[in-house]
């Protein structure tokens, strides 16, 4: 264990940032995060943990913290499903990814860890897993998220190729569900649930992970991770059925699920990116809807071999989002 090293974290305020801190923090590190809004950030200040309040895209108001610490984990991106200017994207995910790990290699950080999306390999079903070899697929290769974190990771890479000094290793997280999820993000479904006597599912499926064993997982590839390379960290692959099963048993609630048509589904997502044009924001999308008729399922097999990832039941996570949430 590296102790009284000073980790330096972006997006500190987000649901896999608040867990990373809190796991850091457990394992004797200083940290020092990163976030636009000091209100939102839900644990306390004290002498290992400094939150600073400025923004991934303007150096001036990190480079201090960088030079203060000996890790970077880079967790800050913008998310948002309802943005239909990939600029928006690049300009966040990717370009000020580029500057922070260059103002990292100039100020010599140990180890650099970028985190990107599961998405930016190629998902699989069942018999056939979605590993770190796998090209991205469509339907997410028509996402503009997906392809920003894609590009993003590349660029990353590119960069580690010029350095020595500075471990640069890359994570990819699943769907991520437990505790802290202040916006909510990944939350969301989960609440979808919530008192519901009629629970409509997608057709499709994905790799559901609790946001905790993530966060443990990136604080021991500190360690455990190989400069240039990147690790997959998933859970539980499962349908949408199944994991609204799992929810609906956390809330102590019977429910009948309704499985909604794929064909219903892509209609509803052309109609979104229809009214797209017109300038209205919305989640609704073509590429979006598409995305949950799919089985996106992946391997975690890299890291458990190589970081020691540790795969707990995905019950746990909904039961620590339940109590996030305060549904019981």
């Amino acid at each position: 264990m590296q102790q009284n090293k000073t980790v330096f974290v972006t997006g500190a305020s987000g649901l896999l940032g608040i867990n990373v801190i809190e796991d850091l923090l457990i394992n004797s590190y200083n940290v020092i995060g990163i976030l636009r809004d000091k209100s939102k950030f839900p644990l306390t200040e004290n002498d290992n943990l400094k939150i600073i309040t400025g923004d991934i895209t303007e150096p001036d108001t990190y480079i201090d913290a960088i030079k203060k610490s000996q890790i970077v984990i880079h967790i800050a991106a913008i998310t948002d499903q309802n943005i239909k200017d990939y600029s928006v994207y690049k300009s966040i995910n990717v370009d000020a990814s580029k500057v922070l790990l260059s103002k990292s290699i100039e100020n010599n950080i140990e180890t650099f860890i970028n985190v990107s999306s599961a998405n930016a390999f190629g998902y699989g079903s069942l018999d056939n897993l979605g590993d770190e070899s796998k090209s991205i697929k469509a339907p997410f290769d028509k996402s503009l998220y997906a392809l920003s974190k894609l590009e993003a990771q590349n660029e990353v890479f590119k960069l580690a190729n010029t350095t020595q000094s500075t471990k640069v290793v890359n994570v990819n997280p699943t769907f991520m569900i437990g505790k802290y999820d202040t916006k909510p993000s990944s939350g969301r479904i989960v609440l979808s649930a919530y008192k519901k006597k009629v629970i409509f599912y997608p057709p499709g499926g994905k790799s559901f992970i609790n946001v905790k064993d993530a966060a443990q997982t990136i604080t021991k590839a500190i360690n455990h991770g190989k400069h240039g390379e990147s690790y997959l960290l998933s859970g539980e692959n499962l349908s949408y059925k199944q994991f609204y099963k799992k929810v609906n048993k956390g809330l102590n609630q019977k429910s009948k699920f309704v499985k909604i048509p794929k064909t219903v589904l892509i209609t509803v997502g052309y109609l979104g990116s229809f009214i797209r044009l017109f300038g209205i924001k919305t989640d609704v999308s073509a590429t979006n809807l598409k995305t949950l008729c799919i089985s996106n399922f992946y391997s975690n097999k890299k890291a458990i071999e190589n970081l020691n990832h540790i795969q707990n039941p995905i019950e746990n996570g909904i039961d620590d989002a339940i109590a996030w949430f305060k549904l019981k």
